[in-house]
């Protein structure tokens, strides 16, 4: 009875109930001068969330270049792409390429003209070869933008992901490397570039009513991903997936009920939220523990895995550190290895990001990213998964997939 676990997990604890606190009534903002040293870097300011950091250089570019056609792979949140269209940018998309996970260069290269303002790499399983490659490629030709929103503190010779490039941004929602509960950071790597736009920034105070809201979501997420309550939830989320409960699916799955809105949603005009000032700096501290806990557990899915069942992807140098850790299914999609997974009590993501060619009339180019929509799957590195439980999801996959 108590083998059930769950994907969901959040760095959120206790003691940083006392931290907000803290923060609230001392007022302290040095969390971003921490993080600067962390990262090597002095061209950084803190958002109230990655997507807002990205709008805010779609904006930049923009205005410095007067061109407005950025590229990006259709694989991603489709709150990038509608940062993107807010920040008064054109989307076009380039099918990804499986092998490297970042957009196809060949056919950047091809479609990169005089109206092309630049691209957005999102770092989903990319090596070092891979991503220096890629920017050695393009750098000059055209303003490359990482998306580092999910591998926070992946480095490659000594330089971070998110940092290597002309721009980049970060996210540290609840569950990312780093946890603020809601914010995210920008890096721009032209000073001129990066002091004219903070010049321009004129942030509104993220509201109180919304810190509240996300202590009260870690709050339940913390509680739900619990071992020992998991093995009662487990049923209820039966009921739910069974049922299709759209209520409970979309905060499970937000990814999967997103809705484009036609003006600029208000969190945009809000500042990092200075009440996680002790809580980010307490987090960025056990940023390297962490890592080290997702590569060991990495190591034993690896070892584990059969090559004959699945393509294994995540490295183990940290030159690129998921949320969890990727593979690519060989003989079965991805929600029909999970339907498997959750009946033997294990909640494994059936959805990474999603396809956003799919609101093309024609968008039969992009056959990377169907692939990999269909085929990709990410298998828990927290620390509430343990070796156990690493060995029983891997022969399940070995047995059915």
């Amino acid at each position: 009875m108590f083998n059930k676990r769950t994907r969901l997990h959040t760095q959120f604890e206790i003691k940083n109930l006392f931290q907000i606190l803290r923060s609230s009534l001392k007022k302290e903002q040095d969390f971003l001068n921490e993080l600067k040293i962390f990262l090597n870097v002095e061209n950084l300011y803190l958002t109230s969330q990655g997507r807002v950091s990205l709008y805010d250089i779609i904006k930049l570019i923009i205005e410095k270049t007067k061109k407005k056609n950025f590229f990006i792979a259709p694989f991603t949140i489709p709150e990038v792409i509608y940062a993107i269209k807010y920040a008064g940018g054109n989307v076009v998309f380039i099918d990804l390429d499986r092998n490297t996970g970042l957009i196809d260069s060949k056919k950047l290269e091809n479609k990169i003209d005089n109206n092309s303002a630049g691209v957005i790499i999102t770092h989903l399983y990319s090596n070092k070869e891979n991503i220096k490659n890629f920017i050695s490629k393009f750098e000059g030709k055209i303003k490359i933008i990482e998306d580092a929103a999910i591998n926070f503190g992946a480095n490659i010779d000594n330089k971070f992901l998110g940092t290597l490039a002309d721009y980049g941004f970060f996210s540290f929602n609840l569950v990312k490397n780093l946890n603020t509960l809601n914010g995210g950071a920008t890096y721009i790597k032209n000073k001129d570039e990066f002091l004219e736009l903070k010049k321009k920034l004129n942030k509104k105070k993220f509201p109180k009513i919304l810190t509240f809201n996300l202590i009260v979501t870690a709050c339940i997420v913390k509680f739900l991903s619990n071992n020992f309550i998991y093995q009662f939830f487990h049923y209820f989320l039966s009921f739910v997936y069974k049922n299709k409960i759209s209520f409970i699916l979309k905060r499970i799955y937000p990814i999967l009920f997103h809705k484009f809105k036609t003006s600029v949603p208000d969190n945009y005009s809000y500042d990092f939220n200075w009440a996680m000032n002790d809580v980010a700096k307490y987090n960025l501290k056990k940023v390297k523990e962490d890592i080290n806990i997702k590569i060991e557990k990495a190591k034993i899915y690896q070892s584990h895995l059969s090559d004959k069942k699945v393509i294994k992807l995540l490295f183990t140098n940290k030159e690129n550190i998921c949320l969890e850790y990727p593979i690519i299914l060989k003989n079965i999609d991805n929600y029909e290895m999970h339907n498997i997974l959750f009946s033997k009590g294990y909640d494994i993501r059936h959805t990474w990001y999603i396809d956003n060619s799919k609101e093309l009339e024609d968008n039969s180019q992009f056959s990377d990213t169907k692939y990999i929509t269909k085929q990709i799957f990410c298998l828990p590195t927290h620390k509430n998964i343990y070796k156990k439980d690493i060995i029983k999801i891997c022969e399940v996959i070995n047995n059915y997939a």
